[in-house]
């Protein structure tokens, strides 16, 4: 009752403020500078606060985190509802899937001549969907192998212990060192990493399947596994199992259970990348996966930030807004180091500090693109592994392997293509 004489002209509503949704997967993250940082949200999370409160209107960003396993109901099961992502950080292999529904917003109009400069070619071009740009890099982590040296030193491997390098062994050396280490090591105590129970870690397995020469995919983005040099490789791996290069029972085992064993000191060669290389100290050395040129292979995920247009001109707006103030302000770009930073002025600021960052900047030479540019590469790996799982089960010969995955592969690859489509 007491307010009601007021006058009807007071000043008028503040605007409502636009409300955006950023969403990522839970993924760790270390920052050289910034010991407390542990996860890649900290920083999302920062940034938007900092967005928040230096953007000129009002607006609320919601940063919401999803597990890594939950790509598509954090993402195409969302479109339409209250929650469907404006910006979506995460890895480019997961997240190029969706530049292909027509709703991921292309970002000429974000990228200045002085972002794109800042930003190394070689990733830009991970994020460049028939010549437009539709995803912004923001890191890159560069997956290599790592060996124990003491498991080496055991098996009498010493010659091929190096350090301050990324090494690279021929197929006939690494199929010397796969035999000394299964004849020498302790019981319970096993050669190389191999698994099949899930899509997780699969790049690593489509990596070895280049041991004999085989390029993977040809010019067009198929498989061409049934090829001679990819039945070659095929059959390399599955004569694996019984030489004993891998743990038993591997088609059982997700890339996980391979980590434990290696961190407990029961598996001799397993997949590092640049950042997680720190928890191992000296005690492990370096070599790219076995591959069709001398320098051997390394894969590369890159991962970054992309703009969803939900049909709201005004959040789409802000959206882009958000990635040009992440982008033009070095500060924010700065938490990349510890991963390799996208940002070139980034990688000069801080590389001396970046574990091994000369040593992948110079390897980036020897990365191959595991997506093949494919349309919808989780598609793909939704039966790459199953086809790998029977491969070592024994359940398919190579020939037969190959015919299968470049058969089921392909016609996922197909489909995408088939479906996909551009924002308009």
């Amino acid at each position: 009752g007491a307010l009601a004489g007021l006058p009807a002209c007071a000043a008028p509503p503040a605007a409502a403020p636009v409300h955006l949704v950023v969403k990522l997967p839970r993924t760790g993250h270390t920052v050289v500078f910034d010991d407390s940082i542990k996860q890649m949200e900290t920083v999302v999370q920062a940034m938007a606060d900092d967005f928040q409160q230096s953007y000129g209107r009002p607006v609320e960003v919601e940063v919401v985190v999803f597990e890594q396993n939950q790509y598509d109901e954090a993402v195409t099961d969302s479109f339409d509802t209250d929650k469907a992502p404006d910006v979506l950080y995460g890895d480019y292999f997961n997240i190029s899937t969706y530049v292909r529904t027509g709703r991921v917003a292309p970002l000429d109009d974000v990228v200045t001549p002085a972002i794109r400069n800042d930003i190394f070619d070689h990733v830009w071009d991970m994020g460049v969907v028939e010549g437009r740009p539709y995803l912004l890099p923001y890191l890159t982590r560069q997956n290599v192998l790592a060996y124990n040296k003491e498991l080496f030193s055991r098996a009498g491997l010493d010659a091929f212990i190096a350090d301050g390098e990324i090494s690279a062994w021929s197929r006939d050396e690494w199929t010397r060192i796969l035999d000394a280490l299964a004849a020498e090591l302790p019981r319970g105590t096993f050669p190389l990493m191999m698994y099949a129970a899930s899509s997780q870690g699969d790049t690593h397995i489509m990596t070895l399947l280049r041991s004999a020469g085989s390029p993977f995919y040809d010019e067009t983005g198929h498989f061409v596994l049934s090829e001679p040099e990819g039945v070659a490789a095929l059959r390399w791996l599955q004569e694996g199992v019984g030489r004993g290069w891998f743990p038993p029972h591997a088609e059982n085992l997700e890339i996980e259970d391979c980590s434990s064993l290696f961190r407990a000191g029961q598996l001799a060669i397993y997949m590092v990348n640049n950042a997680s290389i720190t928890r191992y100290g000296d005690t492990v050395g370096l070599v790219n996966f076995p591959g069709p040129d001398e320098g051997g292979c390394a894969t590369s995920f890159a991962s970054g930030f992309q703009v969803f247009d939900n049909g709201d001109a005004e959040k789409l707006a802000v959206a882009k807004d958000f990635l040009r103030f992440v982008y033009e302000d070095g500060r924010w770009l700065d938490y990349a180091a510890g991963a390799l930073p996208a940002s070139r002025r980034v990688g000069e600021r801080h590389g001396a500090d970046i574990p091994s960052y000369e040593l992948f900047r110079a390897n980036a030479a020897n990365v191959w693109d595991f997506t093949g540019n494919n349309p919808d590469t989780r598609s793909v790996r939704d039966v790459f592994y199953t086809g790998i799982h029977d491969l070592l089960m024994g359940k398919l010969t190579p020939e037969a392997c190959a015919a299968y995955l470049d058969e089921q592969c392909n016609a996922r690859i197909d489909e995408g293509w088939a479906e996909s489509r551009l924002h308009e």
